[in-house]
C-alpha cells in the first residue's frame, strides 16, 4: 500500500488565512490574502473536516477507506494528491 508523505504526523492546519464554508456535499473555500476560491467535492471536504480535527495522514485514510469503502492505498493515493495541493495552494499551514 502507498502511503501519504506525511505518515503518521499530521498533515498540517487549515491556514487562518482560509475561510471554509460547506454547502451540502461539498466546501468552498476562500484564500483571503489572493482572493482565490477553492471548491471540494464530497471526498475533499471530508478530508479537510479532518485536517481540522488534527487527524494524522494515516488516520484521514484509514477512515475514508471506511467511510467511503475504497481501497487504502487508492485512499492514501487520493489523500496524498490532495495534501500536495492543499499546501502548494497556501491553503495549509505547518502543524
Amino acid at each position: 500500500m502507498s502511503k501519504p508523505a506525511s505518515g503518521g504526523m499530521a498533515p498540517g492546519r487549515p491556514n487562518s488565512d482560509v475561510i471554509a464554508k460547506r454547502l451540502d456535499q461539498t466546501s468552498v473555500l476562500v484564500h483571503i490574502p489572493t482572493n482565490r476560491i477553492f471548491e471540494l467535492n464530497e471526498t475533499g471536504s471530508r478530508v479537510w473536516e479532518m485536517i481540522g480535527e488534527s487527524l494524522s495522514a494515516d488516520q484521514i485514510v484509514q477512515r475514508l477507506a471506511d467511510e467511503f469503502d475504497v481501497e487504502e492505498a487508492q485512499a492514501a493515493d487520493e489523500v496524498n494528491e490532495l495534501l500536495t495541493r492543499l499546501r502548494n495552494e497556501g491553503l495549509l499551514s505547518s502543524s
